[in-house]
């Protein structure tokens, strides 16, 4: 009996659902400005991925290059019927150290210093699959440097020297100057009860991948949102998500669109090959041996107020390399501006 009443309750929600398009396909969202800071000083750690920053801007719907545009149609839909299009550019810096940086030799079995500083450009589109649920595809293509040229070291000391802290003491040993190039893609679905606003709850699993010398993995994964006025998005992002931050402005809300929200997820990573682990492609380098699967739990909230929106991240996630003694986790805290 049970299990019957739970198959009804979700026939409802997904029969509900076939008007969601009212809040997830707005094709007039304006741009929307995004920036990213994160850090594991918040699990009083400084070690493996340990601080990054990422600026994004997205255009308002449709207001996409015509050669982007025209180029992203020939890309097969899959059953999706796009509604609205946007186009984007980034920049953004992730910084990676052993988990002892207060001496200057060499361990061979903790991962090596790195710097990646990169540009990206954003191409996203929402539609419906089946005519009934929302879906957003993101593509992204980043462009950048790993290695000294990154200024990681730089921006690393800098900040331990102003925060007081211990500088550390062995980037001379970090991966050489390399090109990296990170070509991403995810589909991600909302799935609610609520047919309308004001919505309480949505479900959104994710799925896709990295190709490249940044990272070539798989991913799976879902996150859950629970409180008052969700936000017309997909849900928060952190800098080493597959997708950038969406969303904007909606006129047909205009007037007060306050909200507040608790979120969870977890996600699934099968990784082929990740520089900052595996080492330089084209150069001699400290490197390890990645862990073939790697697991990520997030938990945050957010508060909405009109145009603005901010919100922190907890990351827990599980052993990235062979040997690594402990699992890691950081804090990241974004804010975003609707126009």
């Amino acid at each position: 009996m049970m299990f019957k009443r739970i198959i009804r309750l979700l026939a409802i929600a997904f029969s509900l659902s076939n008007s969601l398009h009212a809040f997830a396909l707005e094709t007039n969202q304006t741009g929307v400005f995004t920036m990213i800071e994160e850090n594991d000083l918040v699990f009083d750690t400084d070690r493996h991925y340990t601080q990054g920053i990422k600026l994004s801007y997205l255009f308002r719907d449709n207001e996409v290059p015509q050669l982007v545009s025209r180029m992203m149609s020939l890309v097969p839909k899959f059953g999706f019927e796009p509604r609205a299009e946007k186009f984007g550019i980034e920049i953004g810096q992730s910084i990676f150290t052993p988990a002892n940086i207060s001496t200057t030799n060499i361990n061979v079995a903790d991962r090596p210093y790195a710097g990646w500083l990169y540009t990206g450009l954003i191409y996203q589109r929402r539609g419906l699959v089946f005519e009934r649920f929302p879906m957003l595809q993101h593509f992204q293509m980043d462009l950048g440097i790993i290695g000294p040229d990154s200024l990681a070291d730089k921006a690393q000391t800098w900040v331990h020297e102003v925060r007081g802290f211990d500088t550390p003491k062995g980037w001379r040993h970090q991966l050489k100057d390399e090109p990296g190039i990170a070509l991403k893609y995810q589909r991600l679905w909302l799935f609610s009860p609520w047919a309308e606003d004001p919505r309480y709850f949505d479900f959104i699993p994710t799925l896709g991948g990295s190709l490249g010398n940044v990272e070539t993995s798989l991913r799976a994964g879902a996150t859950m949102r629970l409180g008052v006025n969700l936000p017309d998005d997909f849900g928060p992002q952190t800098i080493s998500s597959l997708m950038t931050s969406d969303g904007g402005w909606s006129r047909t809300h205009q007037g007060s669109r306050w909200g507040f929200y608790a979120f969870t997820g977890i996600e699934g990573w099968l990784v082929a090959y990740s520089e900052f682990l595996d080492g330089n492609l084209y150069h001699e380098s400290i490197r390890v041996t990645h862990e073939p699967f790697v697991a990520e739990w997030k938990s945050g909230f957010v508060f909405v107020l009109s145009r603005i929106e901010c919100g922190s991240t907890f990351v827990w996630r599980t052993r990235e390399f062979i040997g690594q003694q402990r699992d890691n986790g950081y804090g990241s805290v974004f804010a975003k501006l609707k126009f």
